[in-house]
């Protein structure tokens, strides 16, 4: 392979990460490496496609990380590889060394690329893990945050793609900061419309202005571009049991089930098996007082009717739900779940 196409093939692999597409990425790479075993910089873009995958395990980050690694130790002082290996340290270092070397990378990337949205995203990162802002306690902390926040008003004021857009929208999104994200997402979209976290980040925005119908159709288009993706389907759910105002006491506990997925509406079974049998030997106790002439103790079979009928309208929303969504995807021609 050619220096030309080489780089040819470098700049594809990017863009398909960017793109949100890591195993597209890591077929050209792969072919990169069977020509080249030590090329560096195709071992840190393929370590960064297992971070990048949505479906990566915990062992296959590990194994990602050694790859990093690798890639340093032939190529320390590249910046595309000094970026990887912060970002596989952050997703997958353990302990106060693994933090250090986060932090030493993440400022060297950020000092060789003052402008570099990226670079500076992955410093905030890294000082908000950092050693020392877990030490720190009272004013010196809240120093520390307002130091890193500021690096993410950079990263998002230099960010010049979707891929870095998105990155800070889904960090505002975390912060509750709305209507920040929602601006983002909205630029991202005009830059990479087939992003399909762009949808997300405007669909979790719009469920918080309570508009689910809104919020679901953002949902849909959103598995349109990534049929079967789980956590898409998750906020389907959560939008559709938000379409009807009645059910709002009851969607903590619905989303808690939603987030469980599968798992979820077998797991909630018990809780319902218990309250049953609590409820059935409260009446059963009550009913033999009322047969001996004595009062019966009704609070505790009224607390156990309360809770059954909680318990059980949230697991048949869940579960409606699911079956409503199932017909929405057979229209749209999507993927069962």
């Amino acid at each position: 392979m050619d220096v030309f196409e080489r780089a040819a093939s470098e700049s594809a692999a990017i863009a398909l990460l960017r793109a949100g597409n890591p195993r597209g990425a890591e077929v050209r790479l792969r072919t990169m490496l069977s020509q080249d075993p030590n090329d560096a910089r195709a071992l840190a873009l393929l370590a960064r496609c297992s971070f990048e995958s949505s479906d990566t395990k915990a062992g296959d980050k590990q194994a990602a990380l050694e790859t990093a690694r690798a890639a340093a130790a032939l190529s320390p002082d590249d910046p595309l590889v000094k970026s990887t290996l912060t970002l596989a340290l952050q997703r997958a270092g353990k302990g106060r060394e693994a933090r250090d070397e986060q932090l030493r990378l993440a400022e060297d990337a950020a000092s060789d690329a003052p402008s570099d949205s990226d670079a500076l995203f992955n410093l905030a990162l890294a000082r908000l893990n950092s050693n020392s802002y877990r030490k720190a306690k009272g004013l010196q902390q809240i120093h520390q945050a307002v130091t890193a926040h500021d690096l993410f008003d950079d990263a998002e004021r230099f960010a010049s793609d979707a891929y870095e857009l998105l990155n800070v929208a889904l960090l505002r999104l975390s912060q509750w900061d709305f209507a920040a994200a929602e601006s983002l997402a909205q630029r991202a979209m005009q830059l990479d419309p087939t992003r399909p976290e762009v949808f997300i980040i405007l669909a979790e925005c719009a469920i918080r202005r309570r508009e689910p119908v809104e919020a679901y159709e953002l949902a849909l288009e959103a598995l349109r571009l990534s049929p079967g993706d789980q956590k898409t389907m998750r906020l389907l759910v959560r939008a559709r049991a938000r379409s009807r105002v009645w059910l709002g006491p009851f969607l903590p506990l619905v989303d808690w089930i939603v987030e469980m997925d599968r798992r979820g509406l077998v797991m909630v079974l018990l809780p319902m098996c218990f309250i049953g049998l609590v409820l059935f030997l409260s009446l059963t106790y009550d009913l033999g007082r009322v047969a001996a002439g004595a009062r019966p103790l009704v609070v505790v079979s009224v607390a156990a009717i309360f809770a059954l009928a909680y318990v059980l309208v949230s697991y048949l929303v869940s579960v409606l739900a699911r079956f409503q969504i199932r017909r929405d995807l057979r229209r749209i021609s999507l993927p069962k779940f």
